[in-house]
């Protein structure tokens, strides 16, 4: 028997879409594979830079990540990122002094409310009790190097660094 030509038109048209919808989840493993071979990396601007330390507090922690500094053209400050973790055990007001250099000294104290609406804003002040590290008043998110955010289950503050 002889296909009309339409029909295989057809066929190989219904085969073509099933092999495109597929051949991402199949070659997926390689793609990964392929780009983690290269080194690719989310920028620290983004991503906050390297975990430095993690400081336990009274049922949460504080993660201390290494300072960030811009590249090339980049225009925001240096700074250096803190994480609380887990939201969920923060205090409804948080007032930490946070020793960032490790040289067993406070660095900085870091001051803001815990809203149970995770899309309430937040707002952050933080004093300088060293001079390498820049006060800053209800500071929002307005900068890449001064801000305060939530982020799934952790609120991170970014504190800007004064060159010092």
């Amino acid at each position: 028997m002889k296909w009309p030509t339409s029909k295989l038109g057809y066929t190989a048209a219904g085969m073509t879409v099933v092999v495109a919808m597929l051949v991402p989840f199949l070659l997926f493993g390689l793609f990964t594979k392929g780009f983690t071979k290269l080194g690719l990396r989310v920028d620290e601007m983004y991503s906050g830079g390297p975990t430095v330390r993690t400081i336990q507090a009274d049922g949460y922690t504080v993660t201390i990540h290494k300072a960030v500094y811009p590249h090339l053209l980049q225009t925001e400050k240096p700074f250096v990122q803190l994480d609380w973790k887990p939201v969920n055990a923060l205090p409804q007001h948080v007032s930490d002094a946070v020793d960032v250099d490790g040289d067993g000294q406070p660095d900085v104290r870091v001051s803001f409310d815990v809203p149970k609406d995770p899309k309430t804003p937040l707002r952050v002040d933080v004093d300088a009790l060293n001079p390498r590290y820049q006060a800053m008043r209800n500071v929002g998110k307005q900068k890449f190097s001064e801000l305060i955010v939530r982020v799934d289950d952790a609120i991170l503050v970014r504190v800007p660094l004064t060159g010092r």
